[in-house]
């Protein structure tokens, strides 16, 4: 694949695809290497494109700052009576709560394994199974 520096756009080429992940490439590359990259993550997300208009999505997010899943975790395992701290046990592996996708309605909670740090996803039951709190 050519680099954007090679093929210039003029007012008779129109957006492909492949050139707009090469934009967004190098937008992702250019902004890494700013000031704002020392204080937030920085990520060029999803682009929507026509032939001749592309918009991105930029995502900036306070390093060290909890996460939008780590937040909704604080609030959905009170509601569900869930204990986030809890560390589960199946199948002699051990697993903690790290977060909570609102969107993903089947299986919305987030955990890890704390022996090989993979994720995995588990329904609201099997959180209150392994994570529930003491009644």
């Amino acid at each position: 694949m050519t680099s954007l520096s090679d093929t210039p756009l003029n007012w008779r080429n129109i957006l492909t695809k492949e050139w707009v992940r090469e934009l967004r490439k190098e937008m992702q590359q250019i902004l890494d290497e700013t000031d704002l990259s020392r204080t937030f993550n920085i990520e060029v997300g999803n682009a929507s494109l026509d032939s001749s208009e592309v918009i991105f999505k930029l995502k900036l997010h306070l390093k060290g700052a909890e996460t939008r899943e780590q937040k909704d975790l604080s609030t959905f395992s009170q509601m569900d009576n869930v204990d986030p701290s809890k560390i589960g046990e199946l199948r002699g592996e051990k697993y903690s709560l790290i977060g909570y996708n609102r969107k993903a309605r089947a299986r919305p909670y987030i955990v890890q394994n704390l022996n090989n740090n993979k994720e995995y996803i588990f329904t609201t039951d099997m959180a209150q199974r392994y994570f529930g709190m003491e009644k």
